[in-house]
């Protein structure tokens, strides 16, 4: 019970099932991102991604925040550019997303501006 309130979605069983579609909504999220980002990885063309700055959007997702990242992208053997990105962050993993992080990821070679953290598909 106190998991699916600090989620958002109510302590009793009523407000529970009064908000299945919210929960729906937010499952679709998350494995939407998952899809995306496991789609990256596995066609994506090798980066180091640093994370210069986040805007927490004030999106909750099952509980977790929604942020605006600003990242510098440099693709390996290229010159670094700038991206902004949504990013659904679990609270107990955020540290990990500290300004000046610098992190393996991927670039998708048909968008340039979308990118994934990792070196390998995790699907």
């Amino acid at each position: 019970d106190q998991m699916m309130k600090d989620s958002g979605y109510g302590a009793t069983m009523g407000e529970q099932v009064g908000n299945m579609g919210a929960m729906a909504g937010d499952r679709a999220a998350l494995e939407a991102q998952a899809d995306e980002q496991n789609r990256i990885l596995s066609i994506g063309e090798k980066a180091k991604i640093t994370i210069k700055g986040k805007t927490d959007l004030g999106k909750k997702v099952a509980g977790n925040d929604t942020y605006l990242l600003e990242l510098e992208v440099t693709p390996d053997g290229g010159k670094a550019y700038t991206v902004k990105k949504e990013e659904i962050i679990p609270s107990q993993v955020i540290s990990g997303y500290a300004d000046g992080t610098t992190m393996d990821g991927r670039i998708d070679p048909a968008d340039k501006n979308k990118v994934a953290f990792g070196d390998k598909p995790f699907k």
